[in-house]
């Protein structure tokens, strides 16, 4: 009797999802057309916020840069610490039933964060403080990247495992679509017509979104409910919450201050953020060892491809908007080195970046699927860290600005989509939803990071400027030292990265979803196996 008659027929691996339960295309295409339409609305949204920095500026009295970013950080900020609890809620409860919560309160955020100035003043505040309020929102918002987790997990249950990284493959492509949208596009409107509308134009969209996902998507088939893991959660929100306090300040108060300020009495200086990040830096370790639904998994970081892909979570993330922040100060600073253009210009300077990512997206996933994510990944820190480079050597107009933009993004999204993969290929399935929620909680750490440590490093190297208003007046601007360093410490990530991921083990997806180890390596420990069908992934905003 031949083997295939002893084991029957062989497997339609079209026929059932990567979750196991029955295919139905024309659902499965319903569910993806309503997650790439969320990854566009959200990537609008919040890339729009980049070349708008100047309108806030100009419109909240000019306060200092590390101020203002903190409108981009507070809802990454948010999102790192929200990003585990919605995963887990949506394994609990259902991923359906968490989706349409996240989307509501996302929607409701973006409905009045334009607005923030309006309820700044029915509360009594001047202009320079209403930011403060919108901040507020923006964190609020920050609950909203609880959708990302929910949405990739979604699509395993609704798609074959062959077929998932081409819906995530899209997906992404939403992304870098929605950023060359919402840099031309937002930056345009907020030259035009100012910043609030950028965001009135997005509550229809936002809540049309919620009334489709109401209708389209299906509950998950499987529920895992698992306890949440609130003080590692909240700990790490005090750690990184203090940290990037501490950084933004410590320009203005003193590295070393004590009492720089007094809040109801109480003294106030950078020290003390620093020594409360600390405690909840050691609280978190400690406790995420005994954790029995840790956050991150220390057990998991001891396997090599794992600590390999978070540690280069935080590269890529802090490169990404080390990379933003840089290059709209410095399209859009009035005193040199900047180049004095208005928003519109810079987002136009910056859709060339946003079209490379959207081109080259789906050609890293091809190169993925032939070569494995090892190579891609090497790759992409190469490209990024010789984008930095020109970057560093060459930024004396806008023209070779937008230029080495362009090599530093695409990079940066080869390194996510290869990154992503790398975590499916090297976990089994029972690990899987924990594993790549941990590498998005590492990158959005990065990205918390970045914007606070881009303003602090140009805050930290000002030079004396003359100015005339008629009388000579000096005053302190930006130099180029400032921009040399953050396009030098994004060109050091994106080397030490590709360093790192020389030690990365290489896998790739066999034609019907399987993987297929390399030649010379053997299983990784609780990977999948070569008669398990895997799952590709794909990156999230």
């Amino acid at each position: 009797m031949s083997a295939s008659t002893a084991a029957g027929s062989a497997p339609d691996h079209f026929a059932t999802t990567a979750a196991g339960t029955p295919y139905d295309p024309r659902a499965a295409n319903a569910v993806l057309i309503v997650v790439a339409l969320m990854a566009l609305m959200v990537t609008y949204v919040e890339t729009m916020v980049i070349p708008a920095f100047g309108a806030f500026e100009t419109f909240f009295d000019y306060p200092p840069a590390t101020t203002v970013v903190w409108i981009v950080s507070a809802y990454l900020l948010v999102g790192t610490v929200a990003t585990p609890i919605f995963g887990k809620l949506g394994d609990k409860y259902g991923k359906k039933r968490m989706m349409l919560v996240v989307m509501s309160l996302y929607a409701v955020a973006v409905s009045l964060a334009g607005f923030s100035p309006n309820i700044g003043q029915a509360f009594g505040l001047d202009r320079a403080s209403q930011i403060y309020v919108l901040i507020g929102i923006r964190a609020f918002q920050g609950l909203g990247m609880g959708m990302f987790p929910l949405a990739f997990a979604m699509l395993p249950e609704v798609f074959p495992a062959a077929r998932v990284g081409q819906a995530q493959g899209i997906v992404s492509g939403m992304f870098a679509a929605g950023a060359a949208v919402g840099l031309v596009g937002g930056g345009y409107i907020a030259y035009q017509f100012g910043w609030p509308l950028t965001y009135h134009t997005v509550i229809p969209v936002a809540v049309v979104l919620v009334v489709l996902a109401y209708f389209i998507l299906r509950e998950s088939p499987y529920l895992h409910p698992a306890a949440i893991d609130l003080p590692g959660i909240a700990s790490l929100g005090v750690a990184l919450g203090s940290a990037m306090f501490a950084i933004t300040e410590g320009t203005y108060w003193g590295w070393a201050s004590v009492d720089a300020v007094r809040w109801g009495g109480v003294p106030i200086g950078v020290v003390p953020f620093y020594a409360i990040a600390l405690v909840a830096a050691v609280f978190f370790v400690l406790w995420e060892r005994r954790s029995p639904n840790p956050v991150v998994s220390f057990a998991a970081l001891k396997k090599r491809n794992i600590w390999v892909s978070n540690v280069n979570a935080v590269f890529v993330g802090v490169s990404m908007f080390l990379t933003f922040i840089a290059l709209v100060i410095l399209i859009e600073y009035r005193y040199p080195p900047g180049f004095n253009f208005n928003e519109f210009d810079m987002g136009l300077a910056a859709l060339p970046a946003a079209l490379g990512m959207l081109a080259f997206a789906p050609v890293w996933g091809r190169l993925i699927g032939r070569q494995g994510p090892k190579p891609v990944t090497l790759l992409g820190f190469a490209v990024m860290g010789l984008g930095a480079v020109g970057l560093l050597l060459f930024h004396a107009n806008v023209y070779e600005v937008s230029l080495f933009t362009i090599p530093t993004l695409v990079g940066n999204v080869a390194v996510l989509i290869a990154m992503s993969n790398i975590i499916v290929l090297s976990v089994g399935r029972h690990e899987l939803g924990v594993q790549t929620g941990m590498n998005q909680t590492f990158r959005n750490l990065g990205s918390a990071v970045g914007p606070v440590l881009a303003a602090t490093v140009l805050a930290s190297f000002l030079t004396p400027y003359v100015i005339y208003v008629p009388f000579p007046v000096t005053i302190q601007i930006y130099s180029a030292v400032g921009f040399q360093l953050v396009f030098g410490l994004i060109a050091i990530l994106s080397f030490v990265g590709l360093g790192l991921s020389l030690l990365l083990r290489n896998f790739r997806f066999l034609a019907d979803g399987r993987r297929s180890e390399a030649a010379d390596e053997g299983p990784a420990p609780g990977a999948a196996r070569a008669d398990e069908p895997a799952v590709a992934a794909g990156p999230t905003p």
